[in-house]
């Protein structure tokens, strides 16, 4: 009798899990607050479903992320049925206006709205679509000084757009030595403090550079943003979007 004990519990499991609705998945992981360290102070949640890949997760929005090596989180694709990282950070892009697609099998959890939202869990996002077939290339594709930075591995791994200013800007790591930005004469390069993060970098040299590119007249297209965002991902960089000095 004591043996029958274990496959009634079994048996009572297995028809318990028959019996949940078709539209309705498991999943292993309770919602997680993770913290994204390409962006200070920013914060998200993710959920892991029952048959997600091995340290893939999926955001409440629906799309599917994970943390690569250099434990940034980023936004996944589909190439067939595997997912694969792409270079879109977390936070960079409006998923959807990128053109990345949503998890095929997202999961229905009805306690979000009771989860507490957590401070700057949201940033400003970049809304763009990906650039049709057109005659529109920007000049700064055909200027070998801009395209070097392509061949700067070793001292840069991620590329955005500082804000209001709109010039590119790219770096190496949270902790970069030096951050480069595009003056419209070439790549400014603006030393940093051991452990000083680039956003405070660009914010104290901001004036140096408002100065520069007024004197090369340099303009930054809204067109030209999903083009650069692409060119980021050629060259194996993160595409960081709308970099906000603090």
């Amino acid at each position: 009798m004591k043996k029958f004990y274990p496959f009634f519990f079994i048996l009572c499991l297995v028809v318990l899990l028959c019996n949940v609705p078709a539209e309705a998945k498991l999943y292993l992981a309770e919602p997680a607050l993770v913290t994204q360290p390409s962006y200070a102070g920013m914060r998200f949640y993710v959920y892991k479903p029952y048959n997600m890949p091995k340290d893939w997760y999926v955001t409440f929005d629906g799309y599917p992320v994970v943390r690569n090596r250099d434990g940034v989180w980023v936004y996944g694709t589909y190439a067939g049925p595997n997912l694969i990282p792409t270079h879109y950070v977390v936070g960079s892009v409006v998923p959807s206006a990128a053109g990345l697609s949503p998890y095929a099998n997202p999961v229905q959890i009805s306690s979000i709205s009771s989860l507490p939202h957590p401070a700057m869990q949201v940033l400003p996002t970049v809304a763009f679509s990906p650039p049709e077939l057109s005659t529109y290339m920007p000049d700064w594709l055909f200027n070998g000084h801009f395209m070097a930075l392509g061949r700067w591995k070793n001292s840069v791994d991620r590329i955005g757009i500082l804000h209001r200013l709109n010039i590119p800007v790219a770096w190496h790591g949270n902790s970069p030595k030096v951050i480069y930005a595009w003056n419209g004469y070439g790549w400014h390069q603006m030393l940093a403090r051991e452990g000083e993060r680039p956003d405070n970098v660009l914010k104290n040299n901001q004036y140096t550079l408002t100065r520069q590119v007024k004197s090369s007249g340099f303009i930054w297209y809204e067109a030209d943003m999903p083009i650069l965002a692409q060119q980021a991902g050629q060259w194996g960089y993160y595409w960081m979007g709308e970099v906000i000095p603090r």
